[in-house]
């Protein structure tokens, strides 16, 4: 309104033609001049004032098509600016007909496609049309034509192509707003504007124009009511045309038609639809209302491409929206978990893969998951055993994903380690040791929720040392230096000691044997690349090519090769190393696997050596960088050492694993410690209160000292203390003290001082005094022969005289530990050892006859005799004199050829029934702590070899568990020459042989005596006999019936010997028929051993091998017994063990508690002794 209060009128009479009549414009600076005072007047014009009867001169002048497709872009903005105001004015009708408007929203839409150029001078009148018609709704009149669809397409298309990043953020608001009234306005939704819609959340548009993809976003939240049911009828036509497509598909290849890609392609119009309502469920999941159960019944239909696809979409889904999707549609979210028992592998494998996402996306969410991922852990498919394993690797360990993953999850995940398949084996190992590094910060501050889940993690891959897999060998080799001890990435050696012990005091018992086992396979690697680099040098040397030298390059060069994956391409690859002749790869192989190296150094050379093979040979870098990380000393390193002594000697939390594990390194390489040794030694260490500190720190001296002959520092300070330790110290205190004095150089006269002291005081010692004088002595007696010897003679007597003939009282329990029973029997014990300990320290030379005869006497008659030297007596100590002479008499057997042949048949016959003692803690503590170590070590003579399967009748299976474990591994592939028959082969006529001279064989009960000895060939046989050597087996078999015995016995012993020659034959043949084995001639020779077998004369070579001997009743009551029923009933051998094995209830096998020369054998649990201290 005027100030009168009169309606405004337009006053502007534009002269906008030159001949009105014709529409001709005026020229185009007159025109630019009238119409920009025209937008000028109408933009000030307000819609409810102005009387619109003033406008019509203009309303009408403006449509004229000279200004509505004017030349000059300008003149035509003007104008639509122009016309946009008088829709404004005349709002809400239009002062045009239909057509006309088509008109102008086709100009209006020209000009908006120009708002992409803002550098134009016309661009503030486009922004200026573009608010009006935010502003005013004038879109709503696109609504209310017939056929106004093609207008709002192109509305929708020519909107999103001008929006961009880089425009003001009120333009992108006003372009909302416009399309946002397109879409509410009309009735319905031209699909051509769903497309277009939908095109902006595609991958590539997202990538190109992130405007418009937010625009998108933004207007399918704002109206998603509307959206809805477009959304849902474009992906229904979509997902049904597909399915269709490729029923059409299926249906022309059942009937032999070949097709023409097809399926493909109706697969990736799935592909593509499936991805959109991901991207819809991210930026607007309000439009998918109907969408969710559509997916739900994909999950159900036939097509298995289909169901992953609706599979992979719904756990994406749950992803990112969690538990409210799952609560609006529970229906969806169960039938979604019934997935996982899909029939088809690759369902489920997509299944699991979004059910562990779901750990780390909705923590909440996925607990109700636990026992469904431990369910794909275990699936019958590897291949969803293996996406499980993988996908449980992916997480990030955060607190929640920690607590929402059950114990079950991890030790499913521990169980995978173990699965028949590489892959999976090796997926759940690397996802055992990811989640173990992510975690290992709560295990190190002790968290108890973080130790009960995931601190069994190291024990659970330590344990699959057990397995002896060269595969999962090699992988927890590389997955220790990386996820669990994380070297790489600790800076400092203090940290990286740290986390050593960190992971090893978390180990169980078992798992430590399986670490140090990995450790001593990594030993013998080393071992073995160290002789095949020597022979490769000597090549490069330029020294002759030797036929010989080449043949053991290539034996060590498969020896090694076995221990990694892929044998033959190893070996293959270590030969062509071996060609290439070059020093410095050679080099720098080699001190990888130098002790004398610290981490840094270690890999500094593995970097520089592998670089320069990479630039020799690039095709022989993937296969032979195993061997160099294999071999790289890393774990156990001599930067470690010096943090590992300072944890033991302050004491603490780590003190026992550091004490462990030092005394490893100082076993193994004991030049690692060696530059530590001043702390090792350091006095103040052995002035400590705490007498066990004490004693343990002497054994780590000990152990060093044992490892490095000579290498005890001499100092007035440690030579008084470690006297003090021989004189007055405990028993453990003045033995270790003993042996580290005669270690010491220049220390000849302290030793004859304390060895002449001990003796001296051995008549006025009383006898309960006597044990820590008496171990001292044992040491002084072995490692200081001169000293010792000037008492030789007046000790030996002593100790034979008035302490191993001293009466005893009777009485008492079978077995007691070394501790508990008492100074007077520990000091028997050590009077044994005494004996056999002045033998080992004398110089073959030096040996008497008397001497050796008084030694050898005693330990035999202890032996024989079950520990007693007379009738009478303590049992418990009868029992460790019986074990410590049978240890004796091994130690003596190990020393020399001399000892080893003073010792005859009676002897070895004698030590093979230790094995079967009443007592399970001797007979436990010798076999598996002294006589299998022994062989395996091959320090004593194969002919001690079959008194280890004389434990057929053994109680305690455990115990018959590890020598078939130690027979099969480790005593198995020992041959006396390449190409020959192993130990344990040749072994069944020992065997044979230590059967026949048995003292439970009865002559007089033939049938029960042949019953009662067919549990032990069986045992021989269930260990040793396979398919490539039965036949050897067989032949050994026979060929004794044409051999006697020697040695003990008479006669009958030999006549024995044949019944066990027939009996082992029928067990053998049994054995192949069983197993489908065919039996045929051995075609080699066969030699017996000539020191217990003897060739019959001719008369009785041609008899005795058509004799029969073996009772054909046996024969007859096998043949007729079920397969389960032809174990042998336990006889009076037998029984007794049965027996001791009830009495010993709840105690532990024995070892010498005071000796710290005793390991584990790593792959059985079999003891396995050093040379006695």
């Amino acid at each position: 309104m005027t100030e009168d209060g009169s309606p405004q009128r337009l006053s502007f009479e534009p002269k906008l033609f030159a001949n009105v009549a014709q529409k001709k414009a005026i020229p185009i600076a007159e025109l630019y001049k009238q119409l920009k005072k025209l937008s000028k007047e109408l933009n000030g014009l307000e819609q409810e004032t102005v009387d619109t009867q003033s406008l019509d001169s203009v309303t009408r002048q403006l449509l004229a098509p000279s200004l509505l497709r004017h030349k000059e872009s300008g003149v035509v903005a003007y104008v639509a600016c122009c016309i946009a105001d008088i829709l404004r004015l005349y709002a809400p009708e239009a002062p045009y007909s239909d057509d006309e408007i088509k008109a102008v929203f086709n100009v209006f839409i020209d000009q908006l496609q120009m708002l992409g150029d803002s550098n134009s001078q016309f661009f503030p009148l486009r922004e200026y049309l573009l608010t009006s018609l935010a502003t005013v709704r004038t879109p709503a009149l696109v609504a209310m034509l017939p056929d106004g669809e093609d207008i709002i397409s192109r509305f929708f298309t020519s909107l999103f192509g001008v929006v961009n990043g880089n425009q003001p953020h009120n333009i992108q608001m006003q372009i909302l707003d416009i399309l946002q009234q397109l879409l509410e306005e009309p009735k319905t939704v031209p699909q051509d504007v769903i497309d277009v819609i939908l095109l902006q959340f595609t991958k590539r548009r997202q990538a190109d124009n992130p405007a418009t993809h937010q625009l998108a976003s933004d207007l399918a939240n704002a109206t998603a009511d509307i959206l809805q049911k477009y959304i849902y009828q474009y992906f229904n036509d979509v997902i049904v045309s597909a399915a269709q497509q490729r029923a059409g598909q299926r249906q022309q290849e059942a009937e032999g038609q070949r097709g023409r890609g097809g399926a493909s392609d109706s697969l990736d119009d799935l592909k593509s639809a499936h991805y959109l309502i991901l991207e819809l469920n991210k930026s607007a999941p309000g439009t998918l209302l109907n969408v969710v159960p559509q997916l739900e019944e994909e999950l159900g239909v036939d097509d298995v491409d289909i169901r992953v696809l609706a599979t992979g979409v719904l756990g994406e889904m749950f992803a990112e929206k969690g538990f409210t999707l799952a609560k609006r549609y529970e229906s969806t979210w169960k039938t979604w978990k019934g997935r996982r028992a899909d029939s088809s592998p690759v369902v489920r494998v997509q299944w699991i893969e979004h059910a562990v996402s779901l750990y780390q996306h909705q923590p909440q969410l996925s607990r109700e998951l636990n026992e469904f991922v431990v369910e794909k852990l275990c699936d019958v498919d590897d291949k969803v055993r293996q996406a499980a394993c993988h996908s449980l690797g992916l997480l990030e360990m955060a607190a929640p994903v920690q607590a929402a993953i059950g114990e079950s999850v991890v030790t499913a995940l521990g169980d995978r380690c173990k699965d028949r398949k590489p892959a999976v084996r090796s997926e759940a190992i690397i996802a055992l040791a990811t989640i173990y590094s992510q975690v290992f910060e709560e295990l190190e501050q002790g968290a108890a929720a973080a130790q009960a889940k995931w601190g069994s993690i190291p024990s659970t891959i330590f344990m699959l040392r057990y397995i002896n897999d060269p595969d999962i060998d090699s992988k927890v080799e590389s997955i220790l230096t990386g996820a669990i001890l994380n070297f790489a990435k600790i800076k400092d050696d203090r940290s990286r000691c740290q986390r050593l012990l960190v992971v090893f005091e978390s180990l169980t018992a078992k798992a430590r044997s399986g670490f140090f086992s990995y450790m001593r396979r990594q030993q013998d690697i080393i071992r073995l690349t160290d002789v095949f680099l020597g022979l490769c040098e000597k090549q490069g040397d330029g020294m002759a090519a030797d036929q010989g030298a080449e043949q053991q390059q290539r034996l060590l060069a498969a020896k090694i090769a076995a221990c990694f994956p892929d044998k033959a391409k190893v070996e293959a690859a270590l030969m062509q190393l071996a060609g290439l002749h070059d020093a410095e790869v050679y080099g720098g192989l080699r001190q990888t696997m130098d002790p004398r190296n610290d981490i840094k150094a270690v890999r500094k050379h593995q970097k520089s050596s592998l670089k320069r093979l990479s630039g020799l040979a690039p095709s022989l870098l993937d296969t032979t960088a195993p061997l160099w990380k294999c071999v790289g000393l890393t774990t156990i390193n001599r930067a470690l050492v010096p943090f590992l002594i300072e944890h033991v000697s302050r004491g603490g939390k780590f003190v026992a694993a550091a004490e462990v594990l030092i005394t490893y390194i100082t076993g193994v390489f004991p030049e690692m410690v060696r530059s530590s040794s001043a702390e090792l030694f350091d006095v103040a260490a052995l002035q400590a209160a705490d007498a066990v500190a004490v004693e343990e720190r002497l054994a780590l001296m000990v152990k060093f000292a044992k490892a490095v002959p000579r290498s005890v520092p001499r100092s007035s300070g440690l030579e008084d203390r470690l006297a003090a330790f021989v004189r007055s110290g405990s028993l453990r205190q003045a033995k270790y003290a003993a042996y580290l004095v005669t270690q010491m150089d220049g220390a000849q006269s302290l030793c004859a001082a304390l060895t002449g002291d001990a003796v001296d005081d051995l008549d006025n010692r009383h006898a309960e005094l006597r044990a820590p004088s008496f171990a001292a002595l044992s040491r002084f007696a072995q490692y200081a022969p001169q000293a010792f010897s000037t008492y030789a003679d007046r000790v030996s007597r002593f100790l034979v005289q008035s302490v191993l003939l001293a009466g005893d009282a009777a009485g008492g329990d079978e077995w007691v530990t070394r501790e508990a029973l008492g100074d007077a029997g520990v000091a028997k014990v050590y009077a044994v050892k005494i004996l056999a300990a002045w033998l080992l320290g004398l110089e073959r030379q030096a040996l008497t006859r008397d001497g050796v005869q008084l030694v050898l006497g005693t330990l035999r008659q202890l032996v024989r005799n079950g520990g007693a030297m007379q009738e009478g007596g303590s049992a418990c100590e009868r029992q460790h004199l019986l074990l410590t002479a049978a240890a004796c008499m091994l130690k003596l057997a190990a020393a020399g050829a001399h000892f080893e042949k003073a010792l005859n048949t009676v002897d070895v016959l004698s030590l093979g029934l230790v094995v079967q003692s009443p007592c399970y803690e001797v007979r436990a503590a010798f076999l598996l702590g002294k006589l299998v170590p022994a062989l395996v070590a091959q320090r004593i003579h194969v002919r001690y070899l079959p008194a280890v399967f004389l434990v057929a009748y053994e109680p305690e299976a455990a115990v018959r568990e590890n020598v078939r474990h130690a027979v099969a591994l480790r005593l198995a592939p020992l041959r006396p020459t390449p190409g020959s028959p192993s130990v344990v082969e040749e072994c069944i006529c020992r065997l044979l042989f230590v059967l026949a001279n048995h003292p439970d064989w009865d002559d007089a009960q033939m049938l029960a005596t042949v019953e009662l000895f067919a549990p032990y060939i069986e045992f021989y046989i269930a260990c040793v006999c396979l398919a490539q050597n039965v036949s050897l087996l067989f032949g050994y078999a026979g060929e004794l019936k044409a051999y006697r015995c020697k040695g003990p016995g008479d006669s009958a012993a030999t006549r024995r010997l044949w019944v066990l020659s027939e009996l082992a034959q029928y067990l053998l043949r049994e054995k192949s028929l069983a197993a489908n084995w065919p039996v045929n001639v051995y075609p080699g020779r066969l030699t017996l051993p000539a020191d217990i077998f003897e060739p019959l004369g001719e008369a009785e070579k041609s008899a005795v091998p058509r004799t029969p001997f073996l009772d054909p009743e046996f024969v007859s009551r096998r043949a007729k017994a079920p397969a389960a029923a032809k174990r042998a009933r336990v006889k009076p051998a037998a029984a007794k063990q049965k027996a001791a094995a009830v009495k010993r209830k709840g105690k532990e096998p024995a070892h010498d508690d005071m000796d710290e020369d005793e390991d584990d054998i790593e792959m059985s649990s079999v003891a396995e002794t050093d040379e006695d201290d």
